[in-house]
């Protein structure tokens, strides 16, 4: 079909004025977070009603036009960028403005909203009502709940609440067809056939276009306690990790690792924040802490403590928040790596999942056989190793040109992969497989595996409309 005719189409569905061709416009909407990857596509369409992204979708799926979905942008895998070719249109569907509060139950601790929805907005919304939403991220003010869901989203919290999926009662999904499913009762219990709204959790939009979720909240902890912690290295911090489970048990809700690398790039690269405590120390630890015990003084027990460990000398020091802004203090620093990191250097990430007790031995491996192909250059190991997801990032050597640097990220990759698989781990944790993961996901899988992926596929988008050449080809 003619591009004029298609264009006509669209602006019937949603208005001129929500179907952007401006090529700024567009623009912004044609890169992942991290800048990697560079799309095409002639028209970012912004609905504003599910009724209409059924249309669109409709009208895609009998045309052969692909169809990207979009939240927040803030893909760090290339899941989120158009593909358009001469051969075959891929037109970008915006969730922005589908950002309306549908309802929340205190009594049944449940929220509906429309997946454009910020997720910051909706841990106020939670707050506001008096519950609380533990997802938890560094883009969480900008990203958008259909993104979170269709990444199946991590975060900080996982150690406690467990990732996006555990917090999805149900779903409102436009099909490739243009048929609407809808299952938003906010149940608990429900074994009526297949549990489908798991299909398109972590899906990344290849199955359907999220428009609607109901969400699970939980009471809100009536105190908090943080600390920053060092310790020598990555197996000193598996075994305080044991002790403090064992101690808080429930109460523990994060615990964040990071490196002198991470630690003193925050430092360089945000000259304004004090680090709390010297980034000189090899590795630090976030320990996070919620209770719900009002009579629990929860900073006196972390304090006595770490006091027990600095005299077993499991840890090398520690400074405890006294309020919750030195608590936030805490938590920029560790969101502020990422950041910061990407501000200071190129460099190749990476986003793996290994068993706890695997930990120590990923980071030594890694670090060992990536600066054998590379040479000296920064190391980045930081992460959720509550829950045993790590991200390491090796940074381009200072005598390297950046193309000889790109050419090798094949090669890195599947080092730190192959290392990742062989001691029992995944490497997508939770940044999900995107563009940039589609090789290593056929690579390293189960051939049955990709043959039940594809079959889904297949079966649920068969004229692969939804975000085609993402997960595989």
């Amino acid at each position: 079909m003619e591009l004029a005719k298609v264009y006509e189409v669209l602006v019937s569905i949603v208005g001129k004025d929500n179907c952007i061709t401006d090529s700024k416009t567009i623009a912004t909407h044609l890169v992942d977070w991290r800048g990697n990857y560079q799309g095409t596509t002639p028209f970012v369409l912004l609905p504003s009603t599910v009724e209409s992204v059924s249309k669109i979708i409709k009208f895609c799926f009998d045309n052969d036009i692909g169809v990207v979905p979009q939240g927040g942008n803030t893909s760090l895998c290339g899941a989120n960028v158009p593909g358009s070719t001469e051969e075959r249109m891929e037109i970008v569907i915006s969730s922005s403005k589908l950002n309306r509060v549908i309802g929340v139950d205190t009594d049944n601790q449940s929220l509906i909203v429309e997946s454009g929805c910020v997720l910051s907005r909706i841990q106020e919304i939670a707050y506001e009502n008096g519950l609380y939403f533990p997802l938890s991220l560094g883009a969480e003010g900008s990203s958008q709940i259909g993104g979170n869901i269709s990444t199946n989203a991590g975060g900080t919290n996982v150690l406690k609440y467990g990732m996006t999926r555990d917090l999805v009662m149900g779903l409102e999904v436009v099909l490739p067809d243009g048929s609407i499913y809808s299952e938003l009762k906010g149940l608990r219990k429900d074994n009526t056939g297949y549990d489908l709204k798991q299909f398109f959790i972590g899906a990344e939009g290849t199955l359907g276009f999220i428009t609607k979720v109901c969400l699970k909240l939980f009471l809100q902890p009536l105190n908090h306690a943080a600390a920053l912690v060092a310790v020598k290295n990555p197996k000193q911090a598996i075994k305080l990790l044991k002790k403090t489970k064992q101690i808080f048990g429930e109460s523990l809700c994060a615990f964040e690792l990071m490196n002198s690398v991470g630690i003193k790039c925050v430092e360089d690269e945000m000259p304004n924040f004090k680090i709390p405590l010297e980034s000189s120390y090899p590795w630090q630890i976030l320990i996070d802490l919620e209770n719900f015990d009002s009579t629990f003084d929860s900073e006196e027990a972390i304090t006595s403590f770490l006091e027990r460990q600095l005299k077993e000398s499991l840890i090398l020091d520690a400074t405890i928040a006294n309020n919750n802004q030195q608590r936030n203090e805490f938590w920029r620093l560790r969101h502020g790596i990422t950041e910061s990191k990407k501000l200071s250097s190129i460099g190749i990430d990476h986003d793996i999942s290994v068993p706890i007790s695997k930990i120590p031995e990923v980071i030594e491996q890694s670090c060992k056989k990536l600066e054998q192909v590379l040479g000296k250059s920064d190391f980045y190991a930081y992460g959720h190793v509550g829950d045993g997801n790590l991200h390491i990032s090796k940074s381009k050597p200072k005598t390297m040109d950046k193309a000889t640097f790109q050419m090798k990220e094949e090669e890195l990759t599947r080092i730190v992969h192959q290392i990742t698989v062989d001691l029992g781990g995944s490497f997508s944790g939770e940044h999900g497989i995107g563009v940039k993961l589609k090789n290593e996901l056929e690579y390293f899988s189960d051939p049955v595996k990709i043959k039940l992926l594809k079959t889904i596929k297949k079966a649920i988008d068969p004229r692969n409309i939804m975000n085609p050449n993402k997960l595989f080809d």
